[in-house]
């Protein structure tokens, strides 16, 4: 897990390292595409500058005397068709595939006619006289370039004699070029706008080709450093912590070697105080144990002491509750018996005998005698004697007691 988590990580950290390289070459590529663009302005606009302030000047100064008035040589007249051609020479020398053109809509040279993106600039440019420059990346033919384009020149009067009518313009500059192209322009148009294209294929080439050899260099260092990382860790950590592993499910499947020590596996200080810890571990668990058994021996002999206490008191419970129920049992015996004398008797009032259920009368002693445990004795009380003897006297018996 820790080996797939450190590979994780190195991957993305690789891929964002790679990601940012690309970008920073992408981005320098673009910086030094804004550099040459730069350059190469700068070197045209010199050149512009030299012929308008110096070579023209002094050509036309030793010219003016016999220079028929029909007469036009571009080659040095015109100081964009100049740049036009050092560009030229310049693109040969250094086999470079830059591009610079001062671009207009119906060029006096075909080669300098606006292309659509120009031209779609040079209307822009017309409509708001704020907007100067403008960057972007633009792909031709499958490949970036780098384009700015900046506003150019503006017509002045001194230009309107060959870019009014064909009429006023030298005779030999409407040879060249005929009589339509980059005529009929007024003082002040802006007739032109300065297109420069930097290549960015190679570079951009290039920050692939970089980020792709990083990224073969970083997986030969993680494919090295993994390997090295397994074989340290295979040794000092995982074949320690193996053994480890042997040693507590050893443990686990025979108790008896609970406190036993596991001797020193690593010269690592992390092993070793992971070893020596579960050593206490082990040898505290040990004698955990034994207390916890010897516990269980007291509990298991005072839970015996308890149980046969218990069983004597519910012998005695027992006992107790056989002679209540023999007790309840006589009661209800003696409860049945006297509820026998329940209720209402139906007695003679002058015999005495009661009415049983068949409709039968019989004395009350033996009504008694058979429907309860009393028995009788016959006598006769003093009140009955005291009548029997009156009675006896009235007839002239003899007193009873004679």
């Amino acid at each position: 897990m820790f080996t797939l988590l450190h590979v994780s990580l190195f991957l993305i950290v690789s891929a964002a390292t790679i990601f940012t390289v690309n970008h920073q070459q992408r981005a320098q590529a673009l910086v030094e595409a804004q550099e040459k663009a730069r350059l190469i302005l700068d070197h045209n606009l010199a050149i512009h500058s030299y012929f308008s302030n110096q070579l023209k000047p002094q050509l036309f100064q030793l010219t003016d005397l016999y220079r028929p008035k029909e007469y036009f040589n571009p080659v040095w007249m015109s100081s964009t068709y100049a740049v036009r051609e050092i560009d030229l020479y310049n693109k040969a020398f250094s086999n470079s595939d830059f591009y610079y053109k001062e671009c207009a809509i119906n060029a006096r040279s075909p080669r300098n006619e606006a292309d659509p993106v120009e031209r779609a600039f040079l209307e822009e440019i017309r409509k708001d006289p704020r907007l100067a420059v403008k960057s972007f990346i633009r792909e031709i033919e499958g490949k970036p370039y780098f384009v700015v384009m900046r506003r150019g020149e503006s017509m002045e009067k001194s230009c309107l004699r060959c870019h009014s009518t064909p009429g006023a313009a030298p005779a030999d500059m409407v040879a060249r070029y005929g009589p339509e192209r980059s005529f009929s322009r007024e003082d002040r148009e802006l007739v032109s706008a300065i297109s420069i294209r930097i290549p960015l294929h190679e570079a951009y080439v290039n920050a692939n080709k970089l980020s792709f050899e990083l990224c073969f260099l970083l997986l030969a260092i993680l494919g090295v450093s993994s390997g090295a990382q397994f074989l340290v860790m295979n040794r000092m950590l995982l074949n320690p912590l193996a053994v480890l592993r042997d040693r507590t499910d050893a443990i686990l499947r025979d108790e008896s070697r609970l406190g036993q020590d596991i001797p020193e596996l690593s010269r690592a200080e992390e092993l070793k105080e992971l070893t020596a810890t579960f050593n206490q571990l082990s040898r505290h668990l040990r004698k955990e144990k034994d207390g916890l058994l010897e516990q269980v021996k007291e509990r298991t002999a005072a839970l015996e002491s308890a149980n046969q206490a218990l069983e004597e008191d519910v012998r005695e419970r027992e006992q107790i509750q056989q002679e209540l129920a023999a007790k309840v049992a006589q009661l209800q015996e003696a409860l049945a018996k006297v509820r026998t004398l329940e209720g209402i008797l139906p007695i003679c009032s002058y015999c005495k005998k009661i009415r049983t259920d068949e409709e039968s009368w019989q004395q009350l002693e033996q009504y008694i005698s058979e429907h309860s445990d009393a028995h009788f004795s016959h006598g006769i009380c003093p009140s009955c004697f005291d009548q029997l003897q009156e009675s006896y006297k009235k007839r002239g018996a003899r007193d009873p007691e004679e």
